[in-house]
């Protein structure tokens, strides 16, 4: 069995490597116990090689079973990124998570036994502290999603926290990630929609911050691109042929 972890970058933070060879030893070793490699993705959004030298990826290459550096010249966001990378992934699971692991490698390990566990998808669900970490433009987003989520999509309440940078899949759901079109904020949006449309068993997770961290702002223009992008997967949600929803999670 075989586990792929997509991490994707853009221009990453210094000091980015240390806690990423902790969280990726850590995991590798738990799901090795539980009878998976660990492959490692890492997805560079468009940022110069520079920021990823050699001896930090031969590091990375070291510490995982596998390893894979997907990357390209332009930047193009986070949901463009992931599915170039997890359009190269052929493992049994895939999960994604930021670089800096915000939430912890713990999270991935309890995504990957809830997938052996019979969910086609895995979100997780931000807890009280992560608004706390916000700054103000981007904690009015967050809280927007979730009412645009409930008011005009009609989601129920375990799925309304689209937003969280942690999710994994397999077969139904893999497919379902790569249909989506959005390449920006609200790619999860649309992934979480797509899989809930198509019948997917979601489970949920509860997501806890490390400690320390905090988010960089978002301008105002970046709220109305994405209040675009809304607006164009809404109709299409709305026209997609419904089906049975499964009320586990």
């Amino acid at each position: 069995m075989k586990t792929d972890l997509i991490l994707p970058f853009y221009k990453p933070h210094e000091g980015w490597l240390n806690h990423l060879l902790e969280s990726v030893a850590a995991l590798k070793q738990v799901l090795n116990e539980r009878g998976s490699t660990l492959r490692v993705i890492l997805a560079n959004d468009g940022s110069p090689k520079s920021c990823y030298p050699d001896e930090a990826l031969d590091a990375i290459r070291a510490a995982a079973d596998e390893f894979i550096f997907s990357s390209y010249d332009v930047n193009h966001g986070k949901g463009y990124c992931l599915r170039h990378a997890i359009a190269q992934a052929d493992g049994d699971i895939q999960i994604y998570t930021d670089g800096d692991f915000p939430f912890g490698w713990q999270c991935a390990a309890e995504a990957f036994d809830r997938l052996n566990s019979g969910a086609d998808v895995v979100m997780g669900v931000r807890g009280a502290d992560y608004g706390n970490a916000l700054h103000s433009l981007r904690k009015l987003i967050s809280k927007g999603v979730r009412r645009l989520n409930r008011f005009l999509l009609g989601m129920p309440e375990r799925y309304l926290d689209t937003q969280a940078g942690m999710k994994a899949f397999r077969g139904a759901g893999k497919q379902a990630f790569l249909d989506t079109t959005v390449d920006t904020f609200l790619f999860d949006t649309e992934f979480i929609l797509l899989a809930w449309d198509r019948g997917l068993r979601i489970d949920t997770i509860p997501l806890t911050l490390r400690p320390g961290l905090s988010f960089s702002k978002m301008g105002w223009r970046v709220l109305f691109r994405e209040l675009g992008h809304f607006l164009r997967i809404m109709p299409a949600h709305w026209f997609r042929k419904k089906e049975h929803r499964p009320t586990q999670g």
